[in-house]
C-alpha cells in the first residue's frame, strides 16, 4: 500500500478496502501522512495473523487426510 492509493481531502483520507470504505483522520499523529502509515502497519500485521490462523486450519485438515 501506499499514499498514492488514498484519496486525501483536507485532513481526512479515504480508501475502498475489501469493499469498505476506510477514513482516516490525524487524530494524535503528526499528520494525515503518519497516520496513513501507522494505520497500514497495523492493517498489515492484521493481515498476516489472518494468513497464519488460516495456514494453520489447512494444515490440520491436511493432517487429517
Amino acid at each position: 500500500m501506499s499514499l498514492r492509493d488514498w484519496d486525501i481531502v483536507g485532513h481526512m483520507a479515504l480508501r475502498q478496502v475489501n469493499g469498505k470504505q476506510i477514513m482516516i483522520t490525524p487524530g494524535g499523529f503528526t499528520g494525515i501522512e503518519a497516520a496513513i502509515k501507522d494505520w497500514e502497519a497495523r492493517e498489515a500485521v492484521r493481515q498476516r495473523q489472518s494468513v497464519e490462523e488460516l495456514g494453520k486450519l489447512v494444515n490440520a485438515a491436511l493432517d487429517r487426510m
